[in-house]
């Protein structure tokens, strides 16, 4: 892997770390391989993350293929940097038809709301402000990233506001009558295009599989020797490679935000890229890291983030009314789970490095 893919992957840090090996071979970012089982990967740079394809099917090559040409296509859909693109029409127009993502933007929306602005489409003055999409040079230095003026925050503040947008489910219209609100996708867009790769995964007639973009993965079928899919989830305060624990699941996504992807100190705070849209600043929730696992990558990806800014107690209760389980660590190596059959499939492994695993709902009775 050259230089600029490394240093990438290493500002990306991935918030799910795999411990299982699906293949034998090494690939740069932008180059497929098929092995001798039936085995198609892949590794594509898109959406400002890597998106890892596997596929296990006897044509697996062209099932990987149209799995690429799918999540391709979500970043020229989707990305507010791209012109033509849906998010970038309705930041220069202010009136766009969304019926092409409807279903997303009609969850995204609920979601923004059932979280009171936790989660909030309208954020991208304030991510443009903080700017930690620098991460992804590969000539960064994060001893340069700064602290914003805080009358800067306040000015992005004034155009920060879900509320402002008016969607017509009929039309499929969104709109709003604030030139200064422009809408961010890139927190629901990795799971949109893991969707629409799960789509054709799941209409093939592959055996199993797995599309992976960093913080989210969703995972089909089982793996060639008729095992389900071991995740790992990362240790919030440790290195890449350690963990707190593994779930063992197939057909489901988990979806992971956390305060270690991309940061930078001063004066000894932690200043990292998940933003509160409420106070302009990265959330301070008393949270390190929210794992959703559902049926659906969308909701999942919202639901992660949405959790993450509103807190342990407020996103328990979100998680709650989304029907969807959880594992919430917290700021004193608490790891919360809100669901006891959660335990089927989740193998603790964080004792020794100083955390606790507590059934939330127990606790809170």
């Amino acid at each position: 892997m050259n230089s600029k893919w490394r240093k990438r992957l290493g500002a990306w840090a991935f918030l799910i770390v795999f411990v299982f090996q699906l293949t034998a071979c090494q690939q740069v970012t932008g180059q497929s391989s098929t092995s001798d089982d039936g085995t198609a990967s892949s590794y594509i740079f898109t959406m400002g993350t890597v998106f890892d394809i596997r596929v296990f099917a006897d044509d697996a090559d062209d099932v990987m293929q149209q799995a690429e040409q799918a999540i391709n296509g979500c970043d020229r859909l989707l990305s507010w940097r791209e012109e033509g693109s849906l998010a970038y029409k309705f930041n220069t127009e202010h009136q766009t038809d969304m019926s092409e993502i409807k279903e997303v933007l009609e969850d995204a929306l609920r979601v923004s709301k059932d979280s009171q602005g936790a989660f909030d489409l309208t954020v991208l003055p304030l991510s443009q402000l903080w700017n930690f999409d620098r991460f992804g040079d590969s000539d960064f230095d994060v001893s340069t990233m700064e602290v914003p003026d805080q009358a800067d925050i306040r000015e992005a503040m004034k155009k920060v506001d879900y509320t402002q947008l008016r969607y017509n489910d009929e039309t499929g219209i969104l709109s709003t009558e604030n030139t200064d609100i422009q809408i961010e996708l890139g927190a629901i867009g990795k799971g949109y295009a893991i969707e629409q790769a799960k789509e054709i995964l799941t209409s093939s007639d592959a055996s199993g599989g797995m599309i992976s973009a960093g913080s989210s993965i969703y995972v089909y079928g089982k793996k060639p020797d008729g095992s389900k899919f071991r995740v790992a989830l990362r240790d919030p305060r440790g290195d890449e490679n350690s963990a707190i624990g593994v779930l063992t699941l197939s057909d489901t996504t988990i979806s992971t935000s956390g305060d270690y992807e991309r940061y930078f100190e001063k004066d000894g705070v932690r200043y990292h890229h998940i933003l509160d849209p409420r106070t302009g600043y990265p959330a301070d929730s008393g949270l390190m890291q929210v794992t959703i696992i559902s049926d659906d990558s969308v909701m999942g990806d919202a639901l992660s983030t949405a959790c993450f800014v509103s807190g342990l107690d407020e996103g328990m209760k979100l998680a709650e009314k989304y029907g969807v389980d959880a594992i919430f660590v917290d700021t004193d190596k608490n790891i919360w789970y809100n669901n006891p059959d959660v335990l089927n499939s989740f193998e603790f492994t964080g004792k020794d490095s100083g955390y606790v695993l507590n059934e939330y709902n127990q606790a809170h009775s």
